[in-house]
């Protein structure tokens, strides 16, 4: 699978671009690159912290269209803008510096005449695809749902939108980690285990296991409304 590599100054425009055409007046280019560059929290805080704060200063009635063009551009800044949690780089660049490792080893092996063994090879190919697999979930997950789950939680007035949205995406990363990409499959079990690992998982403040609960309720409600995916002993599992 090829990475296909974004450029820093395109991102920067589109973002100067975004902020101007929406009337963005509380950030500018320069103050998002210093946000991302010193950002810090935990991986599992990145959907609330990060994207939910970008996200919190766009416009109130944003459009569909203008909604997914931002979600793009928040995303490609991630990608492309420095980090220091990182050492300075981006995860863009540290992606290609794996990348080039790899390549740099299959060439060694290469040389050296090294082969895999065919169960070697096999186990390629399978981690190849679910990698596959696994990026398409991601962008699905948080490029269409998240914020789609966003505006459905905004526009339903729904209270604690912070915690809905953080316990969103906490679920979509472990259904992505445990590679259960068809949500019409997933095992009740799954689901009903899930405030004990989001308890094992989170650093933070607590958030009781009801709430969670209920928090996971709306969010499995909004899927099966929008994506027409059934859960029909969602209110069994807890019983």
């Amino acid at each position: 699978m090829k990475y296909e590599k974004l450029d820093i100054k395109k991102v920067e425009e589109d973002l100067g671009k975004l902020i101007i055409d929406l009337g963005l007046k509380e950030i500018t280019v320069s103050w998002v690159k210093d946000f991302t560059y010193n950002f810090s929290a935990p991986d599992q805080k990145i959907t609330d912290e990060y994207f939910g704060f970008l996200f919190s200063k766009l416009p109130k009635n944003i459009s569909d269209k203008n909604m997914d063009r931002a979600v793009k551009v928040f995303n490609d800044v991630w990608n492309v803008f420095s980090q220091k949690i990182m050492g300075g780089i981006s995860p863009q660049e540290k992606m290609l510096l794996v990348i080039d490792k790899e390549k740099k080893q299959e060439t060694e092996d290469i040389k050296k005449g090294k082969k895999l063994t065919y169960d070697e090879e096999l186990w390629k190919e399978h981690f190849e695809q679910a990698r596959k697999g696994l990026d398409k979930y991601m962008d699905w997950a948080f490029k269409e749902v998240i914020p789609k789950f966003d505006k459905y939680v905004e526009n339903g007035k729904l209270k604690e939108k912070t915690e809905l949205i953080g316990v969103a995406g906490l679920f979509l990363e472990m259904c992505g980690q445990a590679g259960m990409f068809d949500f019409n499959r997933l095992p009740p079990m799954f689901i009903s285990d899930f405030p004990e690992m989001f308890e094992k998982t989170v650093i933070g403040p607590r958030i009781s296991k009801d709430k969670l609960i209920s928090y996971l309720k709306t969010f499995l409600s909004f899927l099966e409304i929008f994506y027409g995916i059934s859960f029909p002993k969602i209110n069994k599992i807890w019983e």
